[in-house]
């Protein structure tokens, strides 16, 4: 009796011994299973922040959506941006420890990728996709192939130069016929620069000079506008979005990457000008002969009134043609899908924005902040508007209308008078240089100011969580 009592306590011994090793488990298996998928959202989340970079998403923004994406996710982190860097600091109150990441990574703006990421983000963000899946995203994302391959880019830069060369520099048809080229060159030797990275160093101001000296021998035959074709040539290398991105920065209080950025368009304004200016030198050196209308904006000598159609300043009529057509390549040109409603309404939302910007400018003239202004106003309302009402991409829809407005500095007080200030040996040829680079400033700061307006009106009540959402300029 005695032995079987002795077995029956050993046998709950034994169960219980057996239920404490399984509870011991389960708690271990459920503790590795939290640091597990703490590890994944953390993970997620600097994929997040990198493809953001990467694909060119608006900077000032940045902070925000990665603060929202972890408070979504119950992850403890606080962050900073640089340009082309952030810093993410996940932090652990229970141990008092912190796990900083350091991300490096260029930007070139891609709206194909960037709206996919944009979904990925909000589907997340909204509990309607499990972090596994958005990160697994994420990573095909950034590794699938541009939209456009090489032969398609060269075309479209070509078409951006032919159809922006008349509605802003007064360029005449053959004008815009001989922009094409220049511009697919300029197009071919950026895409090919990447493979030499010395070469990309020194990219801006050898491609300005081969322009300027291009243009400058054409405009020797009386035939082309030299104003006309250096500008629409080097259209698509202008700092405009970078100091709008500066000003945006500063205007949300992000000081450092603002000021560092104004500061580097300011520098890079100054090296085209520099490459402009050493191509009409290099072609009076070489040629022996003065630069043929270096200060003709308006190309009243080049082009003949009473002569033919194709050498005649183009009518302003043009303009409901080479509007929309820019608007159009512009957007391809920045990697929008032509298959998508998005790309329709980016080139309507540019034209609107052009109209009020040529208009305003009419009643202001040499007042470049105020028209800029009222444009990104009609930009950012229509665009934020849409995107709020009809669940669309407002910065897809946007960026092209905003990148019109931004000057391109290259008229009378712009990089041309530099460039005619250099040819004629000037002392005071880099202060010309400063003044186009304040002036992009200016109208950068008019730029912000309607944006700011334009989202204050379409989202009047403040929300932590529509602001962790918005993806808008």
């Amino acid at each position: 009796m005695h032995k079987e009592q002795q077995r029956k306590r050993q046998s709950r011994k034994e169960k219980r011994e057996k239920e404490k090793e399984k509870r011991q488990k389960r708690k271990k298996a459920e503790i590795t299973r939290h640091v597990a998928a703490i590890l994944q959202r953390q993970e997620f989340i600097l994929k997040l922040a990198r493809a953001m970079m990467m694909f060119g998403g608006p900077s000032h923004r940045f902070v925000a959506q990665i603060q929202s994406t972890g408070r979504v996710l119950d992850v403890d982190l606080s962050c900073m941006y640089l340009p082309d860097v952030m810093l993410i600091s996940f932090e652990d109150r229970a141990t008092g420890t912190s796990n900083v990441k350091f991300i490096r990574q260029a930007s070139a703006l891609n709206l194909e990728k960037l709206g996919e990421a944009h979904v990925l983000y909000w589907n997340v963000i909204h509990d309607n996709m499990s972090v596994s899946q958005a990160s697994a995203a994420l990573d095909v994302l950034m590794r699938k192939k541009p939209l456009y391959n090489f032969a398609q880019l060269v075309l479209i830069g070509g078409m951006c130069s032919a159809s922006i060369c008349s509605v802003s520099f007064s360029g005449s048809f053959i004008d815009c016929l001989i922009s094409a080229p220049l511009g697919g060159l300029l197009v071919a030797i950026q895409l090919l620069s990447p493979r030499n990275e010395l070469y990309g160093n020194v990219f801006e101001i050898t491609i300005s000079t081969l322009m300027s000296f291009l243009s400058a021998v054409l405009a020797s035959t009386k035939h082309f506008c030299y104003p006309a074709v250096t500008s629409s040539s080097v259209v698509l290398i202008l700092p405009g979005f970078i100091v709008l991105c500066g000003s945006l920065e500063i205007c949300s209080r992000s000081l450092v990457a603002g000021a560092v950025r104004l500061c580097f368009a300011l520098m890079y304004s100054l090296f085209l000008g520099f490459g402009l200016g050493i191509g009409a030198q290099l072609y009076e050196s070489l040629v022996g002969k003065q630069l043929v209308g270096p200060e003709d904006y308006a190309c009243l000598d080049s082009h003949d009134p009473l002569g033919p159609w194709w050498q005649q300043t183009p009518s302003l009529w043009w303009a409901f043609l080479t509007v929309p057509m820019y608007s159009l390549f512009l957007s391809m040109r920045l990697m929008a899908p032509w298959w998508k409603r998005e790309l329709l309404f980016s080139i309507v939302v540019s034209s609107m924005g052009w109209v009020t910007n040529h208009f305003t400018s009419l009643k202001f003239p040499n007042q470049g902040d105020i028209s800029a202004a009222v444009g990104a106003f009609v930009v950012g309302f229509v665009s934020n508007l849409y995107g709020r009402f009809f669940d669309g991409n407002a910065f897809v829809v946007m960026i092209t209308g905003i990148l019109f407005q931004v000057p391109s500095g290259l008229g009378s007080s712009g990089l041309l008078n530099f460039v005619y200030d250099q040819a004629s040996g000037s002392s005071s040829s880099y202060e010309s240089g400063f003044q186009t680079a304040l002036q992009l400033i200016s109208v950068a700061i008019g730029l912000t100011v309607g944006l700011g307006i334009s989202l204050v009106v379409v989202h009047p009540i403040q929300s932590r969580r529509r602001a962790g959402g918005m993806f808008s300029l």
